[in-house]
């Protein structure tokens, strides 16, 4: 029985097994309202949230001022929202042994405690971007050994899960019951953008809103200034006022108030109006703003460099979170240029993460997890390059440079015959090399290569004759 899978047909039902087995704690009793503490700290965070603690000093308390602040600012927010729905949109595919890669789908269907796989690449998404921790997903498997079959992957809260630095036992989890777990490496991933280099910052990373703070926290003052002052209650300026007391104004403004609150008039109210006792009095104000925007501001200026610093923490390009500016920039070349770079950036590390946990840190030898994105743009470049290829096959046999069966042999090698097909005209493989891209398992079947031949020994006066007559090239052959 799998989580979220338990009879097999998508019933959502938690496999029993995989609850018992993980460090999540559950709610105790009947499912019902119940406070959490973590929400008061956060409340009590984001107003404070002007003086976050610098990185890499307490870096737990930074976490959580993190995480209590950026919601406070609704351009990063709308960015995260925007690159977290991308990552978990992405296609993926699991290949293996039908029964086996059946069961891991499964998995991956039903994960974080029956949620599925959208829950837990949002949440992951979540705190990548917004946690010097990093994201942490639980591995749960049958009993407490590497080799065990997996039966859940849950997501883990990044603030309570501590690096210990320790290889075989790396993460430390703290459940709601202010339980700690120690947790062995095959029980716990950990997710890192862009880890720290500096020994004694075990698991640390500069987030994206690390890279982005300075630039999101003036964002967010401008939208508070802006907010009071459309709010009707700004008082971020002095008036310096002659000819009428300020009696009279304070009368006329309490009076226009009460006239306000009966009307229902929260924000905005008729202009306020004050007459003059004496009629030759020289009326007029001078004003003294207090929190007035930096000389030369440019709102629409301000915003665009502000959305490209995003694009730029965020390792995407621009138009990923609003069209590209006017001018030469938005020309529909440039914009395809743009998106086809980004896809090496951004996407592609959080695919190589993902990637990378699954093959190589959860799931069993023979079975290979794998994005299933189309790339128009690789697909049409990669088939250009197997039409050359088919050409130049075609010149080899028409000159009798290589019979067939060798040009079969070098459409296998250059991945242009798959091997049941090669296997099935009656060829008989001669090249000893195995070929094992990043994201795949290496083949434990594969035969070991030959050994070479033992070159014979160098004597000092060969070295000497060699260091004279400078060095001299080897030649190594790849074909039996």
């Amino acid at each position: 029985m799998l989580w979220g899978m338990a009879d097999g047909n998508g019933t959502g039902k938690v496999d029993e097994r995989a609850r018992a087995r993980s460090v999540i704690a559950q709610p105790p009793g009947e499912p019902g309202l119940q406070a959490s503490d973590a929400s008061s700290i956060l409340w009590f965070v984001a107003g404070l949230a002007d003086s976050i603690v610098p990185w890499g000093r307490m870096p737990k308390q930074r976490d959580l001022e993190l995480r209590g602040f950026w919601p406070t600012e609704g351009h990063f927010a709308s960015a995260l929202g925007i690159v977290s729905a991308r990552n978990a949109a992405f296609s993926w595919n699991v290949e293996g042994p039908p029964r086996t890669s059946t069961r891991l789908h499964d998995i991956l269907v039903g994960a974080n405690q029956g949620e599925g796989w959208t829950d837990l690449m949002l949440k992951t998404s979540i705190d990548l971007y917004t946690q010097d921790h990093g994201a942490f997903w639980e591995v749960v498997r049958e009993s407490d050994s590497p080799s065990s079959p997996v039966l859940a992957i849950n997501h883990l809260d990044a603030y309570r899960c501590f690096h210990t630095g320790h290889p075989d036992r790396p993460v430390i989890y703290q459940d709601i019951n202010s339980r700690y777990h120690l947790l062995n490496w095959w029980n716990v991933c950990t997710l890192a953008e862009m880890p720290t280099p500096i020994e004694g910052k075990y698991g640390l990373q500069y987030c994206a809103i690390t890279r982005l703070l300075r630039s999101v926290q003036i964002a967010r003052n401008i939208s508070i200034r802006n907010d009071e002052k459309t709010g009707g209650r700004y008082h971020g300026a002095i008036h310096l006022v002659k000819g009428v007391t300020t009696k009279e104004i304070n009368d006329a403004a309490a009076i226009y108030a009460a006239d306000a609150d009966t009307k229902g008039l929260l924000r905005y109210a008729i202009p306020l109006v004050v007459g003059s006792v004496d009629p030759k009095a020289d009326v007029g104000h001078d004003t003294i703003e207090m929190t007035s925007l930096p000389d030369g501001w440019d709102e629409e200026k301000a915003f665009k460099l502000y959305i490209a610093l995003i694009a730029m923490a965020f390792l995407t390009d621009y138009q990923e979170f609003a069209p590209l500016p006017g001018g030469n920039l938005g020309t529909s070349a440039q914009s395809e240029v743009l998106h086809q770079k980004s896809r090496g950036k951004g996407p592609g590390l959080f695919m190589k993460m993902v990637t990378h946990a699954l093959n190589f840190k959860i799931f069993p030898k023979g079975v290979e997890f794998y994005f299933d994105e189309q790339d128009i743009e690789a697909e049409q470049a990669e088939a250009e390059l197997r039409k050359a290829r088919a050409e130049t096959y075609k010149l080899y046999i028409e000159s009798g440079l290589l019979d067939v069966p060798a040009t079969r042999q070098l459409a296998l090698d250059a991945g242009d015959i798959p091997v049941e097909v090669f296997a099935a005209l009656g060829g008989n493989d001669v090249t000893t090399e195995q070929v094992t891209n990043d994201e795949e398992q290496a083949d434990a079947a594969a035969p070991p290569p030959p050994a070479e031949t033992p070159a014979p020994p160098v004597t000092e006066d060969e070295q000497g004759e060699g260091a004279a007559a400078g060095s001299k090239s080897t030649h190594r052959t790849f074909w039996p």
